[in-house]
């Protein structure tokens, strides 16, 4: 791990889309909150209880595949894309920080693959 950092990044960006994937399965009142109130539900043509499934799946995947080191390049691009959309649907600042803390995780494990 020292002579490689990267791998603190990668882990701890995994563990943030496994509970965040999580929460969107076994919790989702926040995240059907998010969803009602934005633009999502007008361009796509899906129950909210569907969105919430998509989310949770997409999130666990993202998490599996970082943890694995698999499709690095691919799977970090990916969750660049997945928090920039996360980001968009955000109302409050504290929110939208968090999200840039997570994209810039995200761009290290892009930039360094």
């Amino acid at each position: 791990m020292k002579k490689n950092p990267i791998t603190i990044i990668r882990l701890g960006l995994a563990c943030v889309f496994l509970a965040n994937g999580l929460a969107a399965l076994f919790a989702p009142q926040e995240f059907k909150d998010l969803i009602e109130g934005s633009f999502i539900l007008h361009w796509f043509s899906v129950s909210v209880a569907a969105f919430l499934w998509f989310i949770g799946i997409n999130n666990i995947l993202i998490a599996i595949l970082l943890s694995l080191n698999k499709y690095s390049k691919i799977v970090a691009a990916w969750a660049m894309l997945w928090i920039i959309a996360a980001t968009i649907v955000t109302q409050d600042i504290p929110g939208i920080l968090e999200h840039v803390g997570f994209f810039s995780m995200a761009l290290a494990l892009w930039v360094s693959n």
